[in-house]
């Protein structure tokens, strides 16, 4: 169980070089070459579509007001704050006012394990925002004041981030890179990505060749239905 009622104000971050350069490629190519494990349930959406985000996780454990304010007083140009808010979509606990005030300190995004609201002043704004639900909603504060804290690591959906952990997330979902495999990470994935485009390139408009594939693995091959049927 993560700790509660404390407040880390600094973190370790990964090399900025390192995490700029995951910057740009898809998620879903960055989890195949990383893990699929890594990737958050689908539960977890981009609710502002077409604003990708990768940064360094700034962890806030719980939805009240005042630890999330906390976060966001620590977080850092290019941070993304990460609420665990308990996956409860009943109640908001984010908005375009508090989304307006982190842009303003060059926060990246947000990811909310629970529910956001304001959702077309998000959208105008283009921030990044990844949640649970959307609903109008928001919880009376304070409320599970006494077991919040910040950088400690949190359960998101199921998966643990720590602070300075990574996170990318795009339209196709979010992805938590630990802090230990950024290193290199970027440069694997552009080796992956360019044998793949090689691969599809020298395919392209031709045969897979699976129906043979399937014969060799002892499927029956008719040319018709009637065949099957016979």
């Amino acid at each position: 169980m993560s700790p509660s009622r404390v407040v880390v104000t600094t973190i370790d971050r990964p090399d900025v070089v390192e995490v700029s350069g995951l910057r740009g490629y898809p998620v879903a190519c960055i989890a195949d070459v990383l893990g699929k494990d890594h990737v958050a349930p689908p539960g977890l959406v981009g609710l502002t579509p077409g604003s990708p985000v990768c940064g360094p996780a700034i962890t806030c454990q719980g939805p009240d007001v005042l630890i999330r304010r906390a976060a966001i007083d620590v977080a850092e140009p290019g941070d993304v704050l990460v609420v665990a808010a308990g996956g409860r979509t009943d109640r908001a606990c984010f908005g375009s006012a508090t989304a307006e005030h982190m842009r303003a300190r060059g926060i990246a995004g947000i990811v909310v394990d629970g529910a956001v609201r304001d959702i077309a002043d998000l959208r105008r704004l283009g921030f990044p925002t990844y949640a649970k639900g959307v609903t109008a909603r928001n919880y009376d504060y304070p409320v599970a004041l006494d077991e919040g804290a910040v950088n400690v690591a949190v359960n998101v959906d199921g998966c643990c981030v720590a602070p300075g952990d990574v996170i990318v997330a795009d339209d196709d979902g979010v992805l938590i890179v630990p802090h230990a495999a950024v290193p290199g990470l970027a440069t694997r994935v552009a080796t992956a990505i360019s044998a793949e485009h090689v691969k599809w390139a020298r395919r392209l408009g031709g045969r897979f060749y699976a129906v043979e594939q399937l014969r060799e693995r002892g499927y029956r091959v008719c040319a018709s239905a009637q065949e099957v049927l016979g």
